[in-house]
């Protein structure tokens, strides 16, 4: 072997070398991309309502996509701060989420007098939106109307004197009602409750005569009440008789609740990176997809830039409803 041949090799191992430090290092960095433990998913509400039904579903298929499991954790109380405290002051590193229903915690935080004490988009850093749950305005069937022009006309021919029930005060029902009363010109009478299946549950009895509900919390009641409109800009496959708002002559009332998944804010881009792939290919799945929508939720994954700039869209419009009406939680 030549002095030349021999240099030009011993020359290539260090840059050989190099290559596979270089190598190792890109997969162990990968490797790196969340803990190697368990992803605990926080749900903030109890156990078998629409928040808890989709962490679950989702969980279930980002688990396959991880390769690690992901384990739902109820973290319940003072409309859904305990949660997302607990989330917001966990190690950033990916290993805990918080199932977010984003117009709900958007509601809160401009709500006078709240127990949040989280700034949304200071303390969290978005991974992505799984979906979206329509608002449906639904009466019980002791009020004569079988349209939202309808309800509209008897409202206003009584001001003040028809009631509507909430899952509670500063809920996304509530607020969506205040919504709607401004846009059309109403006064109607707020009867809050602890939770949207009692307050469902005295429309269907004919204590309360009006509801903005959300479509799976209707679903589950098949005809006993009167369902007039979805306030969304198409109708749904899950309720296909129901009008739209538009149809019905109130285009500018459009209200869901939006479901993401945030993490607690400082949480690295590539651990974001692999949760939001695993995420989008959890509801691309045709099982997945399917059930959300024979629940009424409308699926719509994307990237967590999208997430974040949903979630100031929606600070920013609850803050005007909530300061128009001059609502408050003291």
């Amino acid at each position: 072997m030549t002095n030349t041949l021999r240099s030009a090799r011993i020359g290539r191992r260090p840059a050989l070398l190099a290559a596979a430090a270089i190598g190792f290092g890109a997969r162990a960095a990968r490797a790196q991309e969340l803990p190697n433990q368990p992803v605990r998913l926080v749900v903030p509400f109890s156990a078998g309502g629409a928040v808890d039904f989709v962490g679950r579903l989702v969980g279930q298929g980002m688990a396959g996509r991880l390769g690690q499991s992901v384990v739902v954790e109820n973290r319940t109380g003072a409309s859904g701060a305990i949660g997302a405290q607990f989330v917001a002051r966990a190690t950033p590193d990916g290993s805990t989420l918080l199932m977010a229903p984003i117009t709900s915690y958007a509601i809160l935080a401009g709500m006078p007098g709240n127990n949040l004490n989280l700034d949304l988009q200071r303390d969290f850093t978005p991974v992505g939106t799984v979906g979206a749950v329509p608002i449906v305005i639904a009466v019980a069937n002791k009020v004569q109307v079988d349209s939202l022009a309808g309800l509209v006309a008897l409202v206003r021919s009584r001001p003040g004197a028809l009631s509507y029930a909430s899952s509670g005060n500063g809920s996304t029902e509530h607020l969506a009602a205040e919504l709607f009363a401004q846009q059309a010109g109403l006064r109607m009478l707020h009867v809050p409750y602890r939770g949207g299946a009692p307050a469902l549950a005295d429309v269907l009895a004919g204590q309360v005569d009006i509801m903005f509900a959300t479509l799976p919390n209707v679903m589950q009641n098949g005809s006993a009440l009167k369902v007039l409109a979805i306030a969304t800009p198409t109708r749904s496959n899950a309720v296909p008789q129901v009008p739209t708002t538009a149809e019905a002559g109130f285009g500018a009332f459009a209200v869901s609740s939006i479901y993401s998944i945030l993490a607690p804010a400082g949480t690295p881009a590539p651990a974001i990176g692999k949760l939001n792939a695993a995420m989008q290919a959890a509801v691309a799945q045709p099982e997945i997809r399917d059930r959300l929508l024979t629940q009424g939720v409308v699926p719509m994954p994307g990237p967590a830039s999208a997430t974040a700039e949903q979630l100031a869209s929606q600070v920013t419009r609850w803050a005007t409803v909530i300061k128009e009406a001059r609502l408050t939680l003291q």
